[in-house]
């Protein structure tokens, strides 16, 4: 795919996803501001501005920068979901880039405020924080949904022990949920009693953990936690191309051949292998498997732009595909992530 046909279907689900906004995804609208930040369109980050100003303007008491306080019992692998601040803190990553970008000192606040109520979450006995109210739980897709906000926090405030909670954070769910056989992920690790309450090799899943991995490594510097992110990402990356479709999708449970293909998994594995290759964790030949996963989902893009075929909130084997805003955002950061690579026609 050249670039020319990149730009025109990011242009599309850019507009989807503007148009379809809605308040009670608080949590799943941060991708897609990233995804419309990194694409830099003025008009479009001046819409999705106005997301973040809504965010900062129902700001709650506690902290939480949760537009949608109450959650239904979803389907999937839970009977109850009652958020913490690791959920709400996924805003906190566009908050501080919209900072960077403007200065405005409300934002910058409201940053204060979710880091606080993130600090003061239940913990589980090893430090880790917990993913529900209904815990002590242990999830992967904190690690993405938290680690980078505590980590740009702690760098924008100059204060080192945001990033060191953000590695120790990226260290304790690794520990809990990363099996040490496969270096695959599993979903969700409960304390007491100790099991694992989802245990499949979900992909999105293991998407969160290489996807914070390598925002992680651009955000941290020479902290002496680096080798310890980048060697499971890595061996997270390998692990999941070994489990690719020769479609170029991956399965909503990785390692199962009866699941069905899932886009928001194979988008964040085209987006962070090219990444990977770009901070020199992994050679250049895995660049087309990137390319196959990014073109296959490309190819489902509906005219209006939404992007099908995801695995909707909370990613458990039984739950029903649709689109989300965090499958749109992961299309944008992976379509620019391919269009740098692209040929010009």
């Amino acid at each position: 795919m050249d670039k020319a046909a990149i730009h025109s279907l990011a242009a599309r689900v850019t507009a989807f996803a503007l148009a379809n906004h809605d308040e009670r995804d608080c949590w799943e609208k941060s991708v897609a501001l990233s995804g419309i930040l990194a694409w830099g369109d003025a008009d479009a980050v001046a819409k999705g501005r106005g997301w973040i100003d809504r965010a900062v303007a129902t700001q709650n008491d506690d902290g939480n920068l949760s537009y949608a306080d109450g959650y239904d019992a979803p389907p999937g692998h839970i009977k109850s979901f009652t958020p913490t601040a690791t959920l709400t803190a996924s805003l906190g990553v566009p908050l501080l880039r919209y900072y960077e970008r403007t200065r405005d000192g409300r934002y910058l606040q409201a940053a204060d405020l979710q880091a606080g109520a993130l600090m003061g979450t239940r913990r589980t006995s090893d430090g880790g924080f917990w993913a529900r109210g209904e815990g002590p739980e242990l999830w992967i897709d904190m690690v993405y949904l938290m680690a980078p906000f505590l980590a740009l926090y702690g760098t924008i405030k100059r204060d080192r022990s945001y990033v060191d909670e953000a590695v120790r954070q990226f260290e304790v769910h690794v520990r809990r949920l990363v099996d040490t056989h496969t270096g695959l992920s599993r979903h969700a690790w409960c304390e007491v009693p100790n099991h694992f309450p989802q245990s499949t090799f979900w992909a999105r899943g293991n998407g969160w953990l290489i996807a914070a991995s390598v925002d992680l490594l651009e955000l941290i510097g020479d902290h002496p936690g680096r080798t310890m992110i980048a060697s499971v990402g890595v061996g997270a990356l390998k692990a999941m191309a070994r489990l690719q479709d020769r479609s170029g999708f991956f399965r909503h449970v990785l390692d199962g051949p009866s699941s069905k293909k899932e886009a928001s998994a194979t988008l964040i594995y085209s987006y962070v292998v090219s990444r990977a290759v770009r901070l020199g964790l992994l050679d250049e030949s895995y660049l087309d498997g990137a390319r196959r996963a990014f073109e296959v989902v490309a190819g489902s893009v509906a005219p209006s732009g939404m992007v099908p075929g995801v695995a909707v909130p909370p990613g458990g084997p039984g739950v029903p595909f649709g689109w989300t805003q965090f499958g749109q955002g992961f299309f944008l950061l992976a379509a620019l992530e391919m269009a740098s690579r692209a040929s010009e026609h």
